[in-house]
């Protein structure tokens, strides 16, 4: 379970009902209308969470299990001047384990682990947490069947830092109660301290045998070039523009959605803009970078490069196509697509015996120059005696501009379906699709 604020409102309080949704999972509980959403001081993405001084606030999840790995983002921006409690571990509503941020004394501002017996902590840790910087905590607890065989692991680090601020503490023989099912972890401020505290990326996990690790944060954001059209043996250099809020850009990779094979050399494709050279007239590239940031998150952005046919346009041979129903590629052309485009009768695509429920196929066309007049051509037939009449539509994008219906027979024919194409803008972006019930 992870919580990262992200749905929250700046300002507003937290509670159990509006701490989902864009926010990740939900806590059961809520302690305190001290604990607000707060955007002027996320750790990653843009919202996160605070606590004034002198109020307490909390989120707590409930759950079942011998184990429970815990971890939170959490910055100081005060000096500790009493014991604040980040985060806590229950069972049957009696704490077995948490950690504090001291408060007073010679450990003012250091974090202290405590387990079930609660006398004064059986950790210190040496380094104190600074005003200002985030810091993230990782808690990994197992209860024992004794007093003296439970688990308790902590470490602190630097907020994504996978080298911990000081030696992680590691306790096989501790005290985490006698045969007890621990059962609800709280992270936050639990109690009333001085100090005004900001929070991020809550979580849990009862899965896992160790610490939670680094949260990955949110994917990148990526902004990619608007689709290209381009004439035969252009030189042309897509781009994406990319950031993440919680870490750096790692990498990008450059490939083709379309065509599956025989596409022009991509150069650069490892950088934020790769370059190519268009083929043929009539040609369509559908290009797609990943874009990956340090923490593995990633993003995907697609964007087109056409080649425009002022010609005779055809189905685009191996395109994805959409269909609604059983329909069977005959002949043996490696795709639908195929056996659309070439001339052979001997392939061709077939529906499944028409019923009552319209069954289709949609094929997206060669890229085209706009032009003042619109023939589509189709050779359409049934495979039994008798006559039927099919519908056959053209879309621009997902938007019917037209619909035909036609009368066919068991012989093939060239049926000219004459459109004007006034409301077409996309030329490069038309589909045919075939559609079909029983007469």
């Amino acid at each position: 379970m992870t919580n990262n604020f992200e749905g929250g409102t700046s300002g507003v309080a937290i509670t159990a009902g509006n701490s989902g949704g864009g926010s990740g999972s939900a806590f059961d509980s809520v302690g305190s209308t001290g604990f607000k959403y707060d955007s002027a001081s996320a750790f990653q993405g843009s919202m996160g969470a605070v606590v004034a001084g002198g109020v307490g606030g909390y989120g707590s999840w409930l759950f079942s299990s011998t184990k429970c790995s815990a971890k939170m983002y959490f910055k100081p921006d005060a000096t500790a001047t009493s014991d604040t409690h980040l985060m806590r571990i229950h069972s049957g509503g009696t704490r077995v384990f948490s950690v504090h941020l001291v408060g007073s004394g010679v450990n003012s501002g250091k974090l202290r682990v405590d387990d079930a017996s609660g006398t004064g902590g059986v950790n210190t840790f040496a380094t104190a947490c600074g005003n200002g910087t985030y810091y993230r905590l990782e808690a990994y607890v197992v209860a024992g069947s004794t007093a003296t065989n439970g688990t308790i692991k902590v470490a602190y680090y630097l907020g994504n830092s996978t080298t911990p601020l000081d030696t992680v503490y590691v306790n096989n023989a501790a005290n985490v109660g006698t045969g007890l099912t621990l059962d609800q972890v709280i992270e936050g401020k639990y109690s009333a301290s001085a100090e005004q505290i900001h929070f991020d990326a809550f979580a849990y996990d009862t899965s896992l045998s160790d610490f939670i690790g680094v949260s990955s944060g949110p994917p990148p954001t990526v902004t990619i070039s608007a689709n290209w059209n381009a004439a035969p043996g252009t030189y042309i250099t897509p781009s994406v523009t990319a950031s993440s809020s919680s870490s750096t850009i790692a990498s990008y990779a450059w490939s083709y959605v379309y065509p599956a094979s025989g596409g022009p050399t991509l150069t650069g494709a490892t950088t934020n803009t790769v370059s190519l050279t268009t083929g043929s007239a009539g040609d369509l590239y559908v290009l797609q970078c990943v874009v990956t940031d340090a923490n593995g998150q990633s993003t995907t952005a697609t964007t087109e490069v056409r080649v425009p046919t002022s010609g005779d346009a055809t189905v685009l041979p191996g395109a994805p196509t959409a269909n609604v129903g059983s329909w069977a590629n005959v002949g043996g052309a490696a795709t639908p697509g195929d056996a659309m485009s070439d001339s052979s009768d001997t392939t061709f695509i077939e529906s499944a015996v028409l019923t009552s429920t319209e069954t289709s196929e949609r094929f997206r066309l060669q890229p085209m120059t706009a032009r003042s007049t619109f023939n589509l051509t189709v050779r359409l037939e049934t495979d039994t005696s008798g006559s039927t009449s099919p519908k056959v539509r053209l879309f621009e994008g997902t938007t019917q501009r037209q619909q035909w219906s036609q009368a066919i027979t068991n012989s093939w024919g060239d049926y000219v379906l004459a459109f004007t194409p006034s409301t077409i803008s996309d030329w490069g972006n038309l589909y045919v699709e075939f559609a079909a019930t029983s007469p």
